[in-house]
Protein backbone atom coordinates (compact mmCIF):
# COMPACT_ATOMS: atom_id res chain seq x y z
CA UNK A 1 0.00 0.00 0.00
CA UNK A 2 0.75 3.33 -0.51
CA UNK A 3 2.84 5.22 2.68
CA UNK A 4 1.81 9.15 3.03
CA UNK A 5 4.73 11.46 2.09
CA UNK A 6 4.17 13.64 5.08
CA UNK A 7 0.87 13.49 7.59
CA UNK A 8 -2.13 13.78 6.26
CA UNK A 9 -5.21 12.86 8.61
CA UNK A 10 -7.64 12.15 5.65
CA UNK A 11 -5.25 9.83 3.90
CA UNK A 12 -4.16 8.26 6.77
CA UNK A 13 -8.38 7.29 7.75
CA UNK A 14 -8.74 6.35 4.45
CA UNK A 15 -5.48 3.78 4.64
CA UNK A 16 -6.46 2.63 8.05
CA UNK A 17 -9.88 2.10 6.64
CA UNK A 18 -8.77 -0.08 4.19
CA UNK A 19 -6.98 -2.10 6.38
CA UNK A 20 -10.06 -2.46 8.86
CA UNK A 21 -12.61 -3.33 6.03
CA UNK A 22 -10.45 -5.78 4.60
CA UNK A 23 -9.45 -8.05 7.86
CA UNK A 24 -12.15 -7.00 10.31
CA UNK A 25 -12.05 -4.52 13.21
CA UNK A 26 -11.24 -7.98 15.15
CA UNK A 27 -8.81 -8.90 13.16
CA UNK A 28 -6.66 -5.87 12.65
CA UNK A 29 -3.69 -4.76 14.89
CA UNK A 30 -2.25 -1.75 15.12
CA UNK A 31 0.93 -3.08 13.47
CA UNK A 32 -1.12 -3.63 10.26
CA UNK A 33 -2.32 -0.11 10.68
CA UNK A 34 0.84 1.12 10.72
CA UNK A 35 2.24 -0.40 8.08
CA UNK A 36 -0.64 0.51 5.82
CA UNK A 37 -0.14 4.43 6.72
CA UNK A 38 3.41 4.73 7.46
CA UNK A 39 2.95 5.99 10.58
CA UNK A 40 4.94 5.15 14.01
CA UNK A 41 2.55 3.90 16.71
CA UNK A 42 3.28 6.95 18.71
CA UNK A 43 2.13 9.80 15.88
CA UNK A 44 -0.70 6.60 15.41
CA UNK A 45 -1.89 7.50 19.48
CA UNK A 46 -0.87 11.38 19.35
CA UNK A 47 -2.80 11.75 16.03
CA UNK A 48 -6.02 9.14 16.15
CA UNK A 49 -5.82 8.03 20.06
CA UNK A 50 -5.81 3.86 20.39
CA UNK A 51 -7.36 1.07 17.99
CA UNK A 52 -10.97 1.93 18.90
CA UNK A 53 -10.61 5.20 18.67
CA UNK A 54 -9.11 5.35 15.26
CA UNK A 55 -11.75 2.81 14.50
CA UNK A 56 -14.54 5.08 15.40
CA UNK A 57 -13.09 7.62 13.26
CA UNK A 58 -12.67 5.51 10.40
CA UNK A 59 -16.61 4.18 10.70
CA UNK A 60 -17.51 7.62 11.25
CA UNK A 61 -15.69 9.48 8.34
CA UNK A 62 -17.04 6.08 6.23
CA UNK A 63 -20.53 6.76 7.26
CA UNK A 64 -20.69 10.83 6.73
CA UNK A 65 -19.45 10.10 3.04
CA UNK A 66 -22.72 7.46 2.55
CA UNK A 67 -24.73 9.48 4.11
CA UNK A 68 -23.36 12.92 2.17
CA UNK A 69 -24.20 10.84 -1.15
CA UNK A 70 -27.56 9.57 -0.10
CA UNK A 71 -29.05 13.19 1.03
CA UNK A 72 -27.77 14.65 -2.37
CA UNK A 73 -29.30 11.33 -4.56
CA UNK A 74 -32.38 11.28 -2.32
CA UNK A 75 -33.14 14.55 -2.08
CA UNK A 76 -32.89 15.62 -5.79
CA UNK A 77 -35.04 14.76 -8.79
CA UNK A 78 -38.65 14.98 -9.56
CA UNK A 79 -39.84 12.46 -7.74
CA UNK A 80 -39.29 9.80 -4.80
CA UNK A 81 -39.42 6.76 -7.07
CA UNK A 82 -36.97 7.75 -9.47
CA UNK A 83 -34.49 9.42 -6.20
CA UNK A 84 -34.88 5.96 -4.39
CA UNK A 85 -33.97 3.83 -7.52
CA UNK A 86 -30.71 6.40 -8.44
CA UNK A 87 -29.93 5.58 -4.79
CA UNK A 88 -29.97 1.85 -4.53
CA UNK A 89 -28.56 1.39 -8.17
CA UNK A 90 -25.45 3.30 -7.35
CA UNK A 91 -24.74 0.75 -4.66
CA UNK A 92 -24.91 -2.40 -7.70
CA UNK A 93 -21.15 -2.19 -8.05
CA UNK A 94 -20.15 -2.29 -4.44
CA UNK A 95 -22.63 -4.97 -3.86
CA UNK A 96 -22.00 -7.60 -6.63
CA UNK A 97 -19.20 -8.92 -8.43
CA UNK A 98 -15.03 -8.33 -7.32
CA UNK A 99 -15.59 -5.03 -6.47
CA UNK A 100 -18.37 -6.10 -4.32
CA UNK A 101 -16.42 -8.83 -2.36
CA UNK A 102 -15.48 -7.02 0.23
CA UNK A 103 -18.83 -5.42 1.49
CA UNK A 104 -19.97 -2.68 3.54
CA UNK A 105 -17.79 -1.52 6.56
CA UNK A 106 -20.43 -0.75 8.58
CA UNK A 107 -22.43 -3.99 7.27
CA UNK A 108 -19.09 -5.75 8.07
CA UNK A 109 -18.29 -4.91 11.38
CA UNK A 110 -21.56 -5.53 12.04
CA UNK A 111 -20.84 -9.21 11.67
CA UNK A 112 -17.38 -9.40 12.81
CA UNK A 113 -18.51 -9.17 16.76
CA UNK A 114 -17.25 -5.12 16.75
CA UNK A 115 -20.92 -4.20 17.60
CA UNK A 116 -20.97 -5.61 20.50
CA UNK A 117 -18.90 -2.28 21.61
CA UNK A 118 -21.24 0.31 22.90
CA UNK A 119 -19.97 3.22 20.68
CA UNK A 120 -19.75 1.21 17.75
CA UNK A 121 -23.11 -0.40 17.50
CA UNK A 122 -24.03 3.23 18.43
CA UNK A 123 -22.76 4.57 15.61
CA UNK A 124 -24.24 1.97 13.07
CA UNK A 125 -27.78 2.57 14.93
CA UNK A 126 -27.34 6.02 13.95
CA UNK A 127 -26.59 5.52 10.52
CA UNK A 128 -28.55 3.22 9.44
CA UNK A 129 -31.46 5.36 11.25
CA UNK A 130 -30.20 8.30 9.17
CA UNK A 131 -30.68 6.55 5.83
CA UNK A 132 -33.61 5.13 6.68
CA UNK A 133 -34.96 8.89 7.86
CA UNK A 134 -33.90 10.41 4.19
CA UNK A 135 -35.81 7.46 2.45
CA UNK A 136 -39.25 7.91 4.95
CA UNK A 137 -38.74 12.13 4.41
CA UNK A 138 -38.74 11.68 0.96
CA UNK A 139 -41.30 9.33 0.58
CA UNK A 140 -43.63 11.52 2.61
CA UNK A 141 -42.86 14.49 1.05
CA UNK A 142 -43.99 12.39 -2.13
CA UNK A 143 -46.64 10.89 -0.90
CA UNK A 144 -49.28 12.11 -3.46
CA UNK A 145 -47.35 9.71 -6.16
CA UNK A 146 -47.84 7.01 -4.70
CA UNK A 147 -50.98 4.73 -4.10
CA UNK A 148 -53.93 5.08 -1.19
CA UNK A 149 -52.61 2.46 1.14
CA UNK A 150 -48.79 3.55 0.42
CA UNK A 151 -47.10 3.75 3.97
CA UNK A 152 -44.04 5.85 3.60
CA UNK A 153 -42.74 3.97 7.05
CA UNK A 154 -42.87 0.52 6.47
CA UNK A 155 -41.50 0.85 2.91
CA UNK A 156 -38.70 2.76 4.12
CA UNK A 157 -37.65 0.22 6.67
CA UNK A 158 -38.38 -2.73 3.99
CA UNK A 159 -35.82 -0.91 1.24
CA UNK A 160 -33.27 -0.47 4.31
CA UNK A 161 -34.10 -4.06 5.03
CA UNK A 162 -33.30 -4.59 1.26
CA UNK A 163 -29.80 -2.62 0.96
CA UNK A 164 -28.82 -3.97 4.38
CA UNK A 165 -29.49 -7.29 2.77
CA UNK A 166 -27.95 -6.54 -0.38
CA UNK A 167 -24.66 -5.72 1.46
CA UNK A 168 -24.48 -8.68 3.51
CA UNK A 169 -24.93 -10.66 0.08
CA UNK A 170 -22.04 -8.76 -1.28
CA UNK A 171 -19.57 -10.89 0.06
CA UNK A 172 -20.44 -13.73 -2.43
CA UNK A 173 -19.96 -11.31 -5.14
CA UNK A 174 -22.88 -11.89 -6.84
CA UNK A 175 -23.49 -11.12 -10.64
CA UNK A 176 -24.61 -7.72 -10.86
CA UNK A 177 -27.54 -8.81 -13.33
CA UNK A 178 -29.24 -10.19 -10.06
CA UNK A 179 -28.68 -7.74 -7.86
CA UNK A 180 -30.19 -5.47 -10.74
CA UNK A 181 -33.03 -7.83 -10.53
CA UNK A 182 -33.14 -7.61 -6.83
CA UNK A 183 -33.63 -3.71 -6.94
CA UNK A 184 -36.33 -3.94 -9.67
CA UNK A 185 -38.18 -5.81 -7.22
CA UNK A 186 -37.57 -3.58 -4.72
CA UNK A 187 -38.84 -0.72 -6.67
CA UNK A 188 -42.30 -2.64 -7.20
CA UNK A 189 -42.81 -1.59 -3.61
CA UNK A 190 -42.77 2.54 -4.66
CA UNK A 191 -46.34 2.24 -6.47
Amino acid sequence: MARPRSFDPDEALDLARDVFWENGFQGTSLDDVTAATGLAKPSLYAAFGDKNALFLKVLERYHARIVANAERVINDGPSAREAVHRWLAGFVPFCSGVKGKRGCLSVNTAADGAAVQREVRKRIENFNRKLEELLRNRLHADRSQFTDGFDPESTAHTIMAIYLGLMVLAKDAPDAARVRATLDQAMRLLS
